[in-house]
């Protein structure tokens, strides 16, 4: 498992893997009073994740458990994390492995040392991220006319797809758009698929190939 956060084309994946993290998904209750019943509950909207700190560990020297890449600079990944807080604007947020892929905003990024080795201990604060303008992709997203893009699911259909990525896409949801599905089964295959490095950064503009599912996994 791994834990990245993107902005503006910049992964940043946290150079030790946390102990643990939360997250959680529900919907805030309307409370009705109902003369002899009392109180009585109905679903309302969804509610937005705003739970416990995520708490990481930043080295100052070079760990066995570290990541692969990761840099022993504390004040490397302080310095990223701070401007992005501080920026007020969504980041990408990606538990790899997890059905976790979304947007939040960085509320607070705390930080100490406590143990004299200059390891720095952080505590990232999140709240999940709501566009206002966001629609469910439907057959027929009417932003698909001005981008080029065609909400196909491609069940029965024996040929490629092209796609042409757009702002605020991910690997994920353009799965889910094609094929119904979006695990990480899914956006790893169309990535290895398409040559792409990193499932988890893509870039506006990038026209890829979306093959029959049969063959995106293989079957």
């Amino acid at each position: 498992m791994q834990i990245c956060f993107i902005k503006d084309g910049t992964a940043l994946t946290l150079p030790v893997t946390p102990a643990g993290y939360a997250w959680g998904v529900g919907r805030n209750l309307e409370t009705i009073n109902i003369s002899q019943l009392g109180d009585v509950y109905r679903p309302g909207g969804r509610s937005r994740f705003s739970g416990e700190a995520l708490e990481c560990l930043l080295p100052a020297q070079d760990y066995p458990w570290m990541e692969p890449g990761a840099i022993a600079n504390p004040q490397y990944y302080v310095d990223i994390l701070t401007a992005w807080a501080a920026a007020g604007e969504p980041v990408r947020y990606i538990v790899s492995g997890t059905q976790i892929n979304t947007q939040v905003y960085l509320e607070s990024v705390e930080w100490r040392e406590r143990d004299g080795t200059g390891d720095v201990y952080a505590s990232i604060w999140m709240r999940e991220y709501t566009d206002l303008e966001a629609r469910e992709v439907a057959a027929a997203d009417p932003t698909d006319s001005a981008t080029g893009n065609a909400s196909r699911p491609m069940e029965g259909s024996g040929s490629n797809q092209s796609y042409t990525i757009v702002r605020g896409d991910t690997l994920s949801t353009i799965c889910r758009r094609y094929y119904g599905k979006y695990s990480a089964t899914y956006y790893n295959a169309l990535a290895k698929y398409n040559g792409i490095r990193n499932p988890h950064l893509i870039y506006p503009g990038t026209t890829i190939t979306i093959p029959p599912e049969s063959v995106l996994l293989g079957g």
